[in-house]
C-alpha cells in the first residue's frame, strides 16, 4: 500500500473511484509476493503491480468491471490452467489476486497511519469457505463459524481450481451482521488508530467505527460502521494479532470466510555515521527504496542541508550521544562511514546495545583489523564484533561513491531478507589479517 499511496490519495481527492488489487497467495515462481498492491481508476490509470507484467492487463479489466458494478472478485491464475496461459503467465508460477472497490474513508485512515509511520494490518475477506468439522480438500480442517484459525498454506490441487466469479459487496449481508467477501478493516495500536480516525475527520464523518480487540487493550480496529458484527471482526483481529509480528502476510479462516491479512510496517531506517560523499549517494538510494534516512556527524561542515537535501534527519552530534534520542530498532541498519576511529569506534560500540539488524564498517581488511583491535580495547566481545559487516558492502568492484553506496545498500538488503550471499564480517576480515601478519 505504501508504494501506491500518493497516486491513490491524488485520485480520491479528485473524486475518482479506485479499485484495489491485492496479491493474496503465490506458489512457485512469482515476481511479486503476497501483499503487493495495484490500484486502478475507472478511466484505466494504474499504480503499482501484482506481477512482473504478465497478468496486469487481465487484472486491470477485472478492476474496471468491479468499479462498474461495485463488485469484488478473487482471480486465480494457476500455471496449469488455460486462462493463465492465455494472459501470459509463462513463469510457471501460481498467483491469486483479490480485486475490490477501495473504501475511500478506510484508505484515508491508512494514509494517516503511513504518514505517522505506524505499523498496521489490513484485513480483507477474500473468499467463502465451507464450514465443516471434517478435513478439507487439502487435508486441513476448516474452522467452524465462531472460530478463527490460521488457514492452511498447502498448495492447491491445480487441476481443480476454477476462476472465481465476481460477487457483489452485498448490503444484505451487512444488514444481517454477518461479514461478507470484500469487507476490509484495519488493526493498529489504539493510540495510532484514534489519531488516524481523527485525521480522517472523525468516525461519524468518515462512516467508520473504532472497535476493541479481545484481550488486547493496546490494539483497536477501524471498521466500516455497521458493516458487520464487531465481535466477529474482533475475533478475526485477535487471531491476526496472535500471529508473530514477523509474519507479514497470511490467511485466517473464520465465520465461513478466508481472511487475508497484510502487515504494513513502519519504514526501515538507515543511519549513516559520517556525512561523507558515500553517505550522500547512500541516502539517495535508500530514499528511493522507501527507507527513513538519518545522518550523524559532529563535524558541521559535512552534515549540511545542501549536501543532504532529501535526508529525513541530520544530527550534529557524536554518535554515542545521538543514539540516546534516535531509536535503533530491529528495522535499523547502521553504517559507519567516516574512516575516522574517533567517530566510528564509539558509534559501533553504541550500536552493539541496539537490536539493529545490520551494522557495517567502511574500509579495507586492514582497516577492519584496526577497528577490531580498537573495539577489543574498549571491551567489545567477539560475539558483538561478529555482528559487524566489514569491509562494508557486496564486492561489486565499484570505486565511485555512488557505486560503493550501491554495494552497501545491496548488502543491507541481502541481510534484511536473509540472502544466501557470502558476506564478510569484521571478525573474519581481522582474522585473515592476523594470520597474514604471523
Amino acid at each position: 500500500m505504501r508504494e501506491i499511496r500518493d497516486d491513490v490519495r491524488r485520485w480520491l481527492a479528485a473524486g475518482e473511484s479506485v479499485a484495489l488489487a491485492q496479491v493474496t497467495k503465490t506458489w512457485g515462481s512469482s515476481p511479486r509476493t503476497p501483499g503487493a498492491c495495484m490500484a486502478v481508476t475507472a478511466d484505466g490509470r494504474i499504480a503499482g503491480s501484482v506481477s512482473g507484467g504478465c497478468i496486469e492487463g487481465a487484472i486491470a479489466q477485472v478492476a474496471l468491471d468491479c468499479l462498474d458494478g461495485h463488485l469484488s472478485s478473487l482471480e486465480k491464475f494457476h500455471a496449469s490452467t488455460r486462462r493463465a496461459q492465455e494472459v501470459g503467465l509463462s513463469c510457471g508460477g501460481n498467483i491469486e489476486v483479490f480485486v475490490s472497490v477501495l473504501d475511500g474513508a478506510l484508505f484515508a485512515c491508512e494514509d494517516a497511519l503511513i504518514a505517522a509511520d505506524a505499523d498496521y494490518v489490513r484485513v480483507t475477506a477474500v473468499e467463502e469457505v465451507a464450514i465443516s468439522a471434517e478435513p478439507g480438500a487439502d487435508g486441513a480442517s476448516v474452522a467452524p463459524a465462531a472460530a478463527c484459525v490460521p488457514a492452511p498454506d498447502a498448495e492447491p490441487a491445480l487441476g481443480a481450481v476454477r476462476d472465481a466469479a465476481p460477487s457483489p459487496a452485498s448490503a444484505d449481508s451487512s444488514e444481517s451482521g454477518a461479514p461478507f467477501v470484500g469487507l476490509s478493516f484495519l488493526v493498529a495500536d489504539r493510540a495510532a488508530a484514534e489519531a488516524a480516525l481523527s485525521f480522517a475527520g472523525g468516525a461519524q464523518a468518515a462512516g467508520l467505527a473504532l472497535a476493541a480487540v479481545p484481550e488486547r487493550a493496546d490494539l483497536a480496529l477501524i471498521v466500516p460502521a455497521g458493516a458487520a458484527d464487531d465481535r466477529v471482526l474482533a475475533s478475526v483481529a485477535g487471531a491476526v494479532a496472535a500471529r508473530p509480528r514477523t509474519t507479514s502476510t497470511g490467511h485466517i479462516v473464520g465465520s465461513g470466510l478466508d481472511w487475508f491479512f497484510a502487515r504494513v510496517a513502519s519504514k526501515p531506517q538507515l543511519v549513516c555515521i559520517g556525512g561523507v560523499h558515500i553517505a550522500v549517494r547512500l541516502c539517495e538510494i535508500a530514499h528511493v527504496l522507501g527507507w527513513r534516512t538519518v545522518v550523524i556527524d559532529p563535524r558541521g561542515i559535512f552534515a549540511t542541508d545542501e549536501r543532504f537535501p532529501a535526508v529525513d534527519e541530520l544530527v550534529h552530534a557524536w554518535p554515542q550521544e545521538a543514539f540516546r534520542d534516535i531509536s535503533l530498532t530491529a528495522s535499523t541498519a547502521v553504517c559507519a562511514l567516516t574512516h575516522d576511529p574517533k567517530i566510528d569506534v564509539p558509534a559501533l560500540m553504541a550500536a552493539f546495545d541496539s537490536p539493529a539488524f545490520y551494522i557495517g564498517s567502511l574500509g579495507r581488511s586492514t582497516t577492519q583489523w584496526a577497528r577490531w583491535r580498537a573495539l577489543k580495547e574498549e571491551g567489545a566481545t567477539d560475539g558483538q564484533i561478529g555482528r559487524i559487516y566489514g569491509p562494508i558492502g557486496l564486492d561489486l568492484r565499484g570505486r565511485e561513491p555512488a557505486e560503493i553506496a550501491l554495494s552497501i545498500m545491496a548488502e543491507v538488503t541481502a541481510v534484511r531478507y536473509g540472502s544466501p550471499y557470502g558476506l564478510s564480517t569484521m571478525l573474519e576480515s581481522a582474522a585473515k589479517v592476523e594470520a597474514e601478519r604471523e
